[in-house]
């Protein structure tokens, strides 16, 4: 299966994650590698990734560099299967700095290629946790001074995510301003990312292209013409980001910002914007490979080993709270109503006083 993030869980939320993490964390060391098969494990790694990555003269580079590690004797004391995933994710990196580019272990026997009935199982398993996560709609909510609020933690399918969006976009459809909370967004699927876009954007609009390796194909990505929901338009969008925002949560921010749509307001985004896809390796470990990479129409680039880069710098804690003040501000003088402008006003002076107040907390 080809996708943004390197497992189905990590498709799931990043709290999802760090319970896996934790738990991972906690068993002890318990798969035992001989050193025939640790080294065929790098040798494989090492194939994989010249056949498959998506830079072919880094793949290349990277090849050549698991071989020279594994000559010079660099795995020789390595025991384990986790303590392989760290020594051989680390050496990947060390020569392209990929966040996409991974090795994964699981102490559970990983499934077969060829069992159709455990990969059925574990689709299933990634849909109910998309569905009990709201498909990654953790929040919507309208806040002082009418402005709206997405908290937003990944990018379902389109057609899962559909529904919930247009719910979403339904309920804040009222508002003056919008701020998406890309804070904790770990990404997911493009084409869910496109989806999400769409009720920000009117008609159709190009957001981006996928240029894989293999066959020189080109997926573009579109907004949709037809949205079972409303659109909003017209009005100021903000979008926060982290250090830990990554791969479709990045596009997201990059797309809007691109188009002049949005405001970015936060920390430099983790910058990962190469799709991938899982390679199985034995029972136990699997290499995830970026088999493409991202295009934006507008810049002809991405923000693979950039990020993000924010127009209001801030930190995560602080993002929220500076993007409100923003969009209240950008509201003033834009409703003659009496009402409507005491509301604003005291908004502004609430939230100032509330940035004050975690100032001097500092």
């Amino acid at each position: 299966m080809r996708r943004l993030l390197p497992s189905a869980l990590a498709l799931l939320t990043l709290a999802l994650s760090a319970l896996a993490a934790s738990a991972a964390a906690q068993s002890p060391d318990t798969v035992p590698l001989a050193p025939a098969e640790r080294d065929r494990l790098v040798a494989r790694t090492a194939e994989l990734v010249q056949v498959h990555y998506v830079l072919p003269t880094q793949a290349d580079a990277i090849a050549a560099h698991l071989r020279a590690r594994l000559r010079d004797g660099a795995y020789a004391g390595i025991e384990t299967a986790d303590a392989l995933r760290t020594q051989l994710e680390q050496d990947l990196q060390s020569v392209s700095q990929d966040r996409h580019l991974l090795v994964g272990f699981s102490r559970e026997p990983l499934p077969q290629p060829a069992d159709a009935q455990a990969a059925a199982a574990a689709q299933a398993q990634m849909k109910r946790q998309y569905v009990r996560f709201n498909h990654c709609f953790y929040k919507a909510e309208r806040m002082a001074g009418n402005v709206g609020y997405i908290d937003l933690r990944c990018f379902d399918k389109p057609e899962a995510l559909a529904a919930t969006a247009a719910a979403a976009f339904a309920f804040l459809a009222h508002t003056d301003a919008l701020i998406v909370d890309l804070r904790q967004n770990g990404g997911g699927w493009p084409a869910g990312v496109a989806q999400v876009s769409s009720h920000l954007l009117e008609g159709k609009v190009h957001l981006n292209d996928v240029l894989h390796r293999e066959g020189n194909r080109v997926e573009s990505h579109w907004t949709r013409a037809e949205l079972a929901g409303p659109r909003y338009l017209n009005r100021p969008v903000y979008v926060l980001t982290s250090s830990q925002t990554f791969s479709g949560g990045e596009e997201f921010a990059y797309n809007l910002h691109a188009l002049k749509r949005a405001r970015i307001v936060g920390e430099r985004t983790k910058g990962g914007a190469h799709p991938s896809s899982n390679h199985r390796l034995n029972d136990h470990l699997e290499v995830t490979i970026p088999f493409a990479r991202s295009v934006n129409p507008i810049t002809r680039t991405n923000w693979e080993g950039t990020g993000v880069v924010p127009d209001l710098p801030a930190s995560a804690d602080e993002a929220l709270g500076v993007a409100h003040l923003a969009a209240l501000r950008e509201l003033v003088g834009k409703d003659s109503d009496p009402v409507t402008m005491g509301d604003v006003s005291a908004a502004i002076e609430a939230a100032e006083a509330a940035m004050a107040s975690a100032g001097a907390r500092k």
